[in-house]
């Protein structure tokens, strides 16, 4: 719809590229794009989300460097079945919260990796859909499993030269 080659939304990562750069074209400024980690290309096959890898967004990484722009980074927690009831770092269930956890590291990773193929530093936002809107049994369960995995996320150190960690 953007660009008027095709109807709907883009149907590949190279149309979607393209989708970006007639929108680039428009905005004035220095830019950068922000991937979610459902954006990787994994060629056709399934990979989960805690099994992703900097060599998945190889493609972004080059055509942003043939763009000079910089890229940020975020994990995608929503969209999966271990996202279903809109609860992933504070899961009561450890191998959920553990498959999260892992998805976190991973992601902070590729960040760091965009951000040295990219020579900026790559903003990782770390985004969850944890919460709920009622008043629960149990207020601080959640809250201590949000932190502990939290804590596991970002024990790593990675350089900031490379990887700007950020919580919304």
């Amino acid at each position: 719809q953007v660009t008027g080659g095709y109807p709907g939304r883009a149907r590949s990562l190279q149309e979607l590229r393209t989708d970006l750069e007639a929108a680039l074209a428009l905005i004035p400024g220095r830019h950068r794009v922000n991937l979610h980690a459902m954006y990787g290309d994994f060629a056709g096959k399934r990979v989960e989300r805690d099994q992703i890898l900097p060599e998945h967004f190889a493609g972004w990484i080059d055509w942003a460097k043939g763009l000079g722009i910089g890229l940020d980074f975020n994990p995608t927690y929503f969209s999966h079945p271990k996202a279903a009831d809109n609860i992933t770092l504070s899961h009561a269930d450890p191998a959920i919260r553990t498959f999260w956890i892992e998805h976190g590291i991973a992601c902070r990773r590729i960040g760091a990796a965009m951000g040295k193929a990219l020579g900026k530093p790559c903003i990782t936002n770390l985004w969850i859909p944890d919460g709920m809107k009622d008043t629960p049994i149990d207020r601080v369960g959640p809250r201590e499993r949000l932190t502990e995995s939290l804590d596991a996320i970002f024990k790593e150190p990675i350089s900031p030269a490379l990887n700007l960690d950020s919580v919304e």
